[in-house]
């Protein structure tokens, strides 16, 4: 399996058969494709879905019918979108849900229906939320769960409305100190008692 991308390949999501990559590369799995695509997991071949972006895709999370994309561009699919989208999964067609967010989006995570948005934003979803947020995945308005950061998160995994874990530059989120690494409580947004802490940033999580 060997697609190949002609720029990096920041984000991949796997939903079954498809792998969706996002990233700077303009072509990928043999096909023009303006930093996303949506590849065979078989073949390595690009698929006909084909949304492309004006700039950017760092992140992205499947659910469903639907593909999130967060990053740093203001135009997906055709349409105007501040740094945030939900694309269809078949089409590849802009949905209406349009939270938008005033800096770049890191990190997305998907729990029910919540999907749990990172990076560098002091606004989204209507909302002031400082770096870190959540957004309701119909309306797309923040819903009061608000822990912030007081860096830059890249990095998020929410696991069964259990715990949101985050990553990031951060030494302060959820009303906790907390060394880049963090668990967050899905109820009240604060910083649970885990507190592995790190001397560098954290990108990823799984």
């Amino acid at each position: 399996w060997n697609p190949g991308a002609d720029g990096q390949v920041s984000t991949l999501a796997v939903d079954g058969a498809t792998v969706y990559a996002g990233g700077f590369f303009g072509t990928i799995g043999g096909q023009p494709r303006s930093r996303i695509a949506a590849i065979d997991a078989a073949s390595g071949t690009a698929t006909a879905w084909n949304p492309g972006a004006d700039d950017v895709v760092r992140t992205l999370a499947v659910d469903g019918a639907t593909v999130y994309a967060g990053g740093t561009f203001t135009t997906i699919g055709g349409h105007p979108r501040s740094r945030i989208a939900a694309l269809d999964a078949a089409t590849g067609s802009v949905t209406s849900w349009n939270p938008g967010a005033d800096g770049h989006v890191y990190a997305l995570s998907v729990d029910g229906g919540t999907l749990y948005a990172g990076g560098v934003f002091s606004f989204i979803g209507g909302s002031a939320r400082s770096r870190i947020a959540a957004l309701d995945t119909t309306t797309g308005s923040t819903t009061a769960w608000d822990p912030g950061a007081n860096g830059w998160v890249y990095a998020l995994l929410a696991v069964d409305g259990a715990a949101v874990y985050a990553g990031g530059t951060f030494s302060a989120i959820g009303g906790q100190a907390r060394s880049n690494i963090a668990a967050l409580d899905t109820a009240s947004g604060s910083a649970t008692a885990w507190n592995p802490g790190t001397d560098s940033s954290v990108a990823a999580l799984a």
